[in-house]
């Protein structure tokens, strides 16, 4: 899936604290009731805030996902590189080295920062197995082979647990609202995240369905432009998308509360 990990809009704003009582600590309520509590415009506002903090937040997380902003264009880097050396000397060895090499510098940076080890070595090792089956089977197409799978398995994947009424979208997102698998019993939300889930199934379809041909036609060119193009690009724009279905889905009145 051009490396697109999982799917984690957060809905929960900040809890509000409400006023406790002497000596006691604050108990925070879920966002949910705090446009019950309040009347009149006073509710308006806090709901209108409690939105915007979910907006936010959805946005920040898949951006993090990634990396940060940073980590999207240093997802892409190597392989435009791989591209661009490869279309300027027809040699598979420079194309692989060279894209290898501007991971690895990518990977040293970002360890000498004391970034996150997830985001300093996930580039690299995608780049990695991406040009060991290009160097094993001595053909430049295949660096690209490993996104083709990748892409096919998800759209599998994501088609059969929408067809089973479990979307991945909701499982993921489950834990993180505290609803937890309750979204099931409340027909706004499993709709909610089946349709997500189908948005996300249709993109790997569509990556799939275009990078296919030009990789069988072994149109190499064209093949590490759709990639570019129907790899992060995309995938934020159907998360755009998804957001806007999830957030006009009501969250269940009552959230799973953590075991101790």
């Amino acid at each position: 899936m051009h490396g697109m990990p999982a799917f984690p809009p957060p809905e929960a704003a900040p809890p509000v604290f409400t006023t406790p009582e002497p000596g006691a600590a604050p108990v925070p309520e879920p966002r949910y009731a705090v446009a019950d509590a309040v009347p009149g415009t006073e509710a308006a506002a806090g709901s209108a805030e409690a939105e915007a903090a979910r907006a936010a937040a959805y946005q920040e997380t898949i951006v993090a996902t990634f990396g940060g902003k940073r980590g999207l264009v240093e997802a892409g880097l190597p392989t435009i590189v791989f591209l661009i050396v490869y279309t300027a000397t027809r040699s598979l060895n420079a194309s692989l080295w060279s894209a290898v090499a501007v991971a690895a510098v990518l990977t040293v940076v970002r360890l000498a920062q004391k970034d996150k080890l997830q985001y300093a070595l996930s580039g690299l090792v995608g780049v990695a197995v991406s040009a060991a089956f290009a160097k094993f089977t001595g053909q430049a197409r295949n660096f690209y082979l490993p996104g083709v799978l990748q892409n096919s398995g998800e759209a599998l994947l994501f088609g059969i647990s929408a067809l089973v009424r479990w979307p991945i979208v909701g499982v993921l997102i489950g834990p993180i609202t505290g609803e937890m698998t309750a979204w099931r019993q409340h027909p706004e939300r499993l709709k909610a995240f089946t349709v997500s889930t189908w948005l996300l199934t249709a993109m790997f379809a569509v990556r799939v369905a275009i990078e296919v041909p030009l990789y069988l036609s072994n149109q190499l060119t064209a093949l590490g432009a759709a990639k570019v193009l129907l790899g992060y690009p995309l995938y934020l724009a159907v998360a755009f998308v998804c957001w806007q279905i999830i957030r006009k889905a009501p969250l269940p009145k009552e959230t799973a509360t953590p075991s101790s």
